[in-house]
């Protein structure tokens, strides 16, 4: 069962608005429930960000030289959060990137023993 997040939204509904959104043709900018979105520095030109879900100070990016290699890519996104994850995108997701698409997946559990937990990380 899911519970809902401070925000009162749980992930299935977070994630299940966004579609509808994108069905629609509105255009949305997706934030993580609310809490700091740990994106740093502002991106080189043709980066790409992804959103995170639940974050507390996370990174996940993308640079446009990955992203126009089209290969396999894994991502340590701890930036200013006192734990770990790691996000491993595939080629095919890599690829479907490089076309405009949008690609939704979890993070590894985090490396703390004491609060073990994954995020999901869409990119669009």
């Amino acid at each position: 069962m899911e519970h809902p997040s401070p925000s009162g939204i749980n992930r299935r509904e977070f994630l299940g608005a966004a579609a509808a959104a994108l069905f629609t043709g509105i255009a949305i900018t997706l934030m993580g429930c609310g809490e700091d979105k740990g994106t740093g520095d502002s991106l080189g030109s043709g980066d790409m960000a992804g959103e995170i879900s639940n974050n507390t100070g996370h990174r996940a990016v993308l640079t446009k030289a990955q992203i126009d290699a089209g290969g396999a890519v894994d991502l340590h996104i701890q930036n200013t959060a006192n734990h770990d994850h790691t996000l491993s995108l595939s080629a095919e997701d890599m690829a479907k990137l490089k076309n405009g698409g949008m690609v939704t997946l979890e993070t590894s559990t985090a490396s703390d023993p004491n609060n073990p937990h994954t995020h999901s990380v869409m990119f669009m």
